[in-house]
């Protein structure tokens, strides 16, 4: 998904942030300078801020133990304003299974709300003041945080992508019908609901709800993109698509040494190579920015980025593409029984479908993912 910010890591699993997050600290900010723009309601406004994102983590987190009970692991969490979503490469085939991942993240939103009832005494009422959301103080922290989770768990179950209850009900009508069709359908619904929620939003002067509408009807748009490409990639594997040439460096090579090939080779990431093993990969700008600075003697390996994440040459293209398209031309090394296979990124697989559906009615509908007129 592009938009997104890694900012963590977490039991394995990466936590990253969705741009549109800094909408919800935009609306926090405003509604602090509107109302008496104390230093303590500032403080409270931040701790209530760090709540919320745990309280979504703690949303996510719950599908994530859920899933790895079934044998999947998920690999990443986006932090979104409503709610966050969950990478996982390929849910269980058992719909039961598929229910219970789904329903965990609400589940864990409905235990906190019960949770916090035990410590708000008197309880009031809270619901005709919405507005008051982003205003903290030390009386009402907890209530505001009760209200919070017990709407994070009801509003992922709105049937409309991205949320819970748009996968919920595409797995219900996939019972009926293809995936393909279920998606369309949820995707459908996920706009009218979207377009419904914007119109509310404007009529009655609620710009959170106008915002949640605008990104559901972007989500609803992102999840048919990524399912048409799951579709016409179905069957292949990373091995498939692998390319066998690709543009390495010595790790050992200095700066002046590979400066040359930056003249030849517009590649914007090259592989680092090491005793013919991928040890790392580097931007084309890393080198530019060195050479510039006149460190010629700088070894490429001291310049690298490091963490390379590995590939198994056995992976279905279909459950890794959302995350190629992340980082569209970032270069992933794919490993085949231990050794080095080749590379792939997202732009690799576009052109392969490209190739290979040259004349097949998918072609133009691959033209207009790759860019292409």
């Amino acid at each position: 998904m592009k938009g997104v910010y890694k900012i963590g890591r977490l039991g394995g699993i990466d936590i990253s942030i969705h741009w549109t997050f800094f909408f919800l600290i935009s609306w926090m900010v405003l509604v602090n300078y509107l109302s008496d723009f104390t230093i303590e309601s500032i403080i409270w406004s931040v701790i209530l801020f760090v709540s919320i994102l745990l309280s979504i983590l703690a949303h996510e987190f719950g599908h994530a133990v859920v899933a790895r009970y079934f044998g999947v692991q998920a690999s990443g969490i986006i932090l979104m304003p409503i709610g966050a979503v969950a990478s996982v490469p390929s849910l269980p085939k058992n719909p039961r299974k598929e229910l219970l991942i789904m329903l965990a993240g609400p589940f864990t939103n409905l235990i906190i709300s019960a949770l916090l009832l035990l410590f708000i005494d008197p309880y009031r009422a809270y619901w005709n003041e919405a507005e008051n959301i982003g205003v903290v103080n030390p009386a009402d922290f907890l209530f505001q945080l009760q209200v919070i989770n017990l709407s994070l768990a009801i509003f992922n179950l709105i049937p409309a992508f991205p949320l819970d209850g748009g996968r919920i009900l595409r797995n219900l009508l996939a019972i009926k019908m293809n995936i393909v069709k279920a998606t369309h359908i949820t995707g459908v619904i996920s706009m009218v609901i979207g377009y419904a929620m914007v119109a509310w939003g404007i009529i009655i002067a609620r710009p959170l709800l106008l915002l949640a509408g605008v990104f559901i009807i972007f989500a609803a748009s992102a999840e048919k993109y990524y399912l048409q490409l799951k579709t016409m990639a179905y069957g292949l594997t990373l091995l498939d698509v692998v390319m066998h040439e690709y543009s390495g460096l010595n790790a050992d090579a200095s700066v002046n040494e590979v400066a040359f090939m930056l003249t030849n080779n517009h590649s914007k990431y090259f592989v680092v190579m090491e005793e013919g093993k991928p040890v790392g990969t580097i931007n084309r700008m890393k080198i530019i920015k060195s050479i510039a600075e006149k460190n010629y003697d700088l070894k490429i390996k001291d310049l690298m980025k490091k963490n390379l994440e590995y590939l198994d040459a056995d992976m279905k293209v279909e459950n890794v593409i959302e995350k190629l398209a992340g980082r569209e031309d970032r270069l992933y090394p794919v490993m085949q029984k231990n050794q080095f296979a080749g590379v792939v990124n997202f732009r690799y697989i576009i052109e392969y479908l490209l190739i290979h559906s040259s004349s097949t009615k998918e072609y133009d509908r691959i033209k207009s993912f790759a860019g292409v007129a």
